[in-house]
C-alpha cells in the first residue's frame, strides 16, 4: 500500500486513439515528437511498432518538417512478452544499446540529439490490438494441446481427433486470464513515469440479444469501439475516436473521453493535434513528481496469502492443531528481489564508459551481465561484490 498527501502533482499523458485504417492514429500519436519538456527541449519519443513498419511513412514526414529523428527511437515487435521487457527498462531507467543486424544488443547506448544517452520522455504504442491478438492467439494454441490430451486420454483417432484438436476454442479461464494481462499491462504503461498514447483498431460494438428462437445472437449497436485489451478503456485519460469524414475527407476525432479537461466528453475535432495536450506538460513544471507502482502481481500475491492462510486455519480447527504456514521462500524471494534492485541501482549509477567496463568484468569473472531471471542469491551477492 502506499499513501500520499492530497496535493498537486505532475500529470502524465495516457491516451488511446482507436480507429479505422488511414484514421491518422499513427501521425497525430507521432506528435508526441514536436512536444517541448519543461526546459524547453524535445520530447524523445519511444516508438513500438507492432504494425510491420506503419510508422515508418509518418516519420519521414516528421523529418520533413524540420523534427530530429534522432530523438525517436522505433522498436518492432509484436510480441507482448518484448513490449514487457521495453517498459522494464523505461522503469528501472535502464540503458538502451543499440543492436547489430542479426538482432544482437551490443555495448553501444543509443544516443539522442544531444549525443545523451537515449532515455523517453514518452512512448507511443502502435498497435495494441496485435498485442491482444498475438497473446489470444498464444492462448488458443494451449488451448489445442489441453485438446490433444483430453483426446489421447479419450482414445480418439482420424477425422475426431483432428477436429477436437483444430476445434479447440478459448475457454473461460483463458478470456480472465488475457483480461488480467491487459489490465497488467495498461497498470505497467501508468507506472513507467512518461506519457504514453496507444493506437488502437475499431470493431463494431455489439449486445447480446435473444432471438425469436431463443438462442443468443450478437448485434450490432451501431457503435465504433477500440479492438484491444478489454477494459483498458478505464485507465488511460483521454480516449479520441478517430475518423476520416465521408463527405470532406478531413480527418476527425471524437472525443470520448478526456479526464485532463483539455476537450469535453463529445466534442468533435476537425483536424486535431496532440499539442493541445502541452498544456497539461508546462504545468508539471513546478509539480511534484508521483508514479504509482503497478501492483497488481503484488496484490494478487497477497491476496493468495490472505486465502491460504484462511484455509490453513480452517483446516487447522477441524484437526484442532494451530501449525503456522511456512513462509521462508516467500521471504527468499523478496531478498532476492531486493539484491537485483541494488544491482540495478549501482548499474544505472555508472556512467556509459563505466558500465561497458562492468559489463567486461562481470563477463570475464563468468557472471550474469543480465539479472531478471537469476534466482541464485549466492551469484547476486558475487555480482554486488563486484561493486566494492
Amino acid at each position: 500500500m502506499k499513501t500520499r498527501a492530497a496535493n498537486k502533482i505532475q500529470t502524465k499523458l495516457v491516451t488511446l486513439l482507436y480507429g479505422a485504417t488511414f484514421s491518422g492514429k499513427t501521425t497525430l500519436g507521432l506528435q508526441l515528437a514536436d512536444f517541448k519538456r519543461n526546459d524547453g527541449k524535445p520530447f524523445r519519443v519511444a516508438v513500438v511498432d507492432a504494425e510491420g513498419g506503419g510508422v515508418d511513412d509518418a516519420v519521414e514526414d516528421l523529418e520533413a518538417r524540420g523534427v530530429d529523428t534522432r530523438n525517436i527511437h522505433i522498436f518492432y515487435t509484436q510480441s507482448l512478452q518484448e513490449l514487457i521487457t521495453i517498459l522494464d527498462k523505461i522503469k528501472n531507467h535502464d540503458t538502451f544499446y543499440e543492436y547489430d543486424e542479426e538482432g544482437n544488443e551490443t555495448d553501444e547506448p543509443i544516443l539522442d540529439a544531444d549525443g545523451e544517452e537515449f532515455f523517453p520522455d514518452a512512448l507511443l504504442i502502435d498497435g495494441t490490438s496485435i498485442f491482444r491478438l498475438t497473446s489470444e492467439q498464444g492462448l488458443l494454441e494451449l488451448s489445442k494441446k489441453r485438446n490433444t490430451i483430453k483426446a489421447d486420454k479419450d482414445g480418439l483417432v482420424g477425422a475426431e481427433r483432428f477436429v477436437k484438436i483444430q476445434g479447440a476454442d478459448l475457454e473461460f479461464k483463458d478470456y480472465k486470464k488475457l483480461n488480467y494481462s491487459g489490465q497488467n499491462l495498461v497498470l505497467d504503461l501508468m507506472a513507467i513515469g512518461i506519457n504514453v498514447v496507444l493506437t488502437a483498431r475499431e470493431k463494431d460494438e455489439t449486445v447480446q440479444k435473444m432471438d425469436k428462437n431463443g438462442q443468443q445472437v450478437s448485434v450490432s449497436t451501431g457503435k465504433k469501439v477500440h479492438d484491444s485489451f478489454k477494459g483498458i478503456d478505464y485507465n488511460v485519460k483521454t480516449i479520441l475516436h478517430m475518423y476520416q469524414d465521408s463527405e470532406t475527407g478531413q480527418i476527425c476525432a471524437e472525443v470520448v473521453k478526456d479526464r485532463t479537461k483539455v476537450h469535453k466528453a463529445g466534442d468533435i475535432i476537425e483536424d486535431p493535434t496532440l499539442l493541445d495536450w502541452q498544456t497539461i506538460i508546462d504545468r508539471n513544471s513546478d509539480r511534484k513528481e508521483f508514479v504509482l507502482k503497478n501492483d497488481l502481481d503484488k496484490a494478487v500475491e497477497t491476496e493468495q496469502k490472505m486465502y491460504e492462510k484462511e484455509a490453513m486455519e480452517l483446516h487447522n480447527s477441524l484437526k484442532g492443531n494451530t501449525i503456522t504456514p511456512d513462509t521462508s521462500n516467500n521471504e527468499k524471494t523478496s531478498n532476492i528481489e531486493e539484491m537485483k534492485t541494488d544491482i540495478r541501482a549501482k548499474v544505472n549509477a555508472l556512467p556509459p564508459v563505466k558500465k561497458k567496463e562492468m559489463k567486461e568484468k562481470l563477463e570475464r569473472a563468468g557472471l550474469p551481465t543480465v539479472f531478471k531471471n537469476v534466482t541464485d542469491a549466492a551469484v547476486l551477492q558475487k555480482v554486488l561484490d563486484m561493486f566494492k
